[in-house]
């Protein structure tokens, strides 16, 4: 009976995990600031779709589990016709201080990626020394071309020279407190869908691997047992 328990809580468990892992999720109520970021933690994601509001400065803040901090990248994609043209993306670590920030993936495309360390990096650019340097909670934010986060000293905690530059914190800033709503205008105000594809928020496949050949073992056993 107790095997039996144990097999079923198992079996309950890696299901579970199977199902989120991978998980698209469609943003709701994002705010600015860590204390309104949407919390995504806790899932294994792989895409987060969305919406800024009409209004130019807005932003949007995920608090975000990096499980593997060389394999972590964010890449804006085509949202379609309603799809914002000139994106940034920005990471920061749990306390709110600046990991990396990116505005254009390259002088033809304005729309945003954060590298990878590893060979799998799907942005054109490569960053040494910038990302995440371990697993745990951070926070992802996107936001129109060319907002820019801020201190509470109202310091700008990024500063590029080129739009297409993968940028680390400037020396001496402080955690995300505000933005500087520096959005450039444009004239069509219904551009406000994002999609942006995540790595490095999954699991290992050799995780579920022992996941599942645990449970197939405990299984095998339990059978064997029934049979004495």
């Amino acid at each position: 009976m107790r095997l039996s328990r144990v097999s079923v809580i198992l079996t309950v468990l890696v299901a579970a995990h199977c199902a989120a892992w991978g998980a698209t999720v469609t943003a709701s109520g994002a705010g600015p600031l860590l204390s309104s970021a949407e919390n995504l933690s806790g899932i294994f994601l792989t895409e987060i779709r969305g919406s800024l509001t009409t209004d130019l400065n807005s932003v949007s803040v995920f608090e975000i589990d990096i499980l593997n901090a060389s394999d972590f990248s964010a890449l804006t994609v085509n949202a379609g016709p309603f799809g914002i043209p000139d994106t940034e993306l920005f990471l920061f670590d749990s306390t709110g201080a600046g990991v990396d920030f990116n505005d254009d993936l390259s002088g033809a495309d304005t729309l945003s990626c954060l590298p990878s360390a590893d060979s799998a990096n799907p942005c054109s650019v490569s960053a040494p020394g910038l990302g995440p340097v371990s697993p745990g909670i951070y926070y992802l934010a996107i936001a129109r071309s060319a907002d820019g986060p801020l201190d509470a000293a109202s310091n700008e905690i990024f500063t590029n020279v080129l739009t297409t530059d993968v940028v680390g914190p400037n020396l001496g800033v402080g955690p995300l407190a505000g933005w500087d709503n520096g959005a450039f205008s444009q004239p069509n105000f219904d551009l406000v869908n994002y999609d942006i594809i995540l790595t490095g928020t999954t699991p290992e496949p050799a995780t579920w691997t022992l996941a599942a050949a645990a449970l197939l073992g405990l299984g095998l056993f339990q059978r064997k047992l029934l049979r004495r």
